[in-house]
């Protein structure tokens, strides 16, 4: 793991902003939301992280879709104080980010949270909602500067690192590592209070 370069928390909130409004569980309430406000879904897909008025709108965004800024239901327990960066780790490396601590993914990993336990149970049938054939265009689509970055927080030590956003994809890679380069790039927050989030 290489810490490339620090990263603004703006960065974080419009990464996990833009991966979510494409996703098929959680677009159709974003899109929602940018219409009620009169908002073009470019204000996600292609934010002006310089514009402060942009940035405040994707955090209120992120708050009432998610409550972020409240700190509630995803982010209870979430610290406050957390110091970002771009971060490039080797596959093996990504293969060993952990899923949040929430039963889907305790079930679909069987119990560890390991996205490689979860390939090998979804390539053995142990997962019937989910299939390896369903998942490989989403690890195809893999390409770096145009795919969202995973955002995944982890201890001044390291360790262990777990997955903020980016469960669907990682568990695609996990199934087809061989769809990523030698590095990839993520987001990655560092802070000692992070064993205070529920999901962590």
């Amino acid at each position: 793991m290489r810490l490339l370069e620090p990263a603004s928390e703006d960065e974080v909130v419009s990464s996990f902003l833009r991966a979510e409004i494409d996703s098929d569980r959680y677009g159709e309430k974003l899109r929602r939301l940018l219409a009620r406000d009169g908002r073009q879904s470019s204000v996600l897909h292609h934010p002006d992280l310089a514009s402060e008025s942009e940035n405040r709108y994707r955090r209120q965004l992120l708050d009432e879709h998610r409550a972020y800024e409240r700190r509630e239901e995803m982010f209870g327990g979430f610290p406050r104080q957390i110091d970002w960066f771009r971060a490039a780790l080797e596959v093996e490396e990504i293969l060993d980010i952990l899923y949040i601590n929430w039963d889907w993914w305790l079930a679909l990993s069987g119990g560890s949270r390991s996205p490689r336990d979860a390939a090998r149970r979804i390539r053995d049938g142990m997962c019937p909602d989910v299939t390896a054939e369903g998942l490989e265009s989403v690890a195809r689509k893999f390409r770096p500067g145009s795919t969202p970055e995973l955002i995944a927080v982890t201890t001044p030590v390291r360790a262990p690192v777990v997955v903020v956003e980016g469960h669907v994809r990682l568990t695609a890679y996990a199934l087809f590592p061989q769809c990523l380069p030698p590095e990839t790039e993520i987001l990655l927050g560092l802070s000692e209070e992070i064993t205070r989030w529920w999901a962590y």
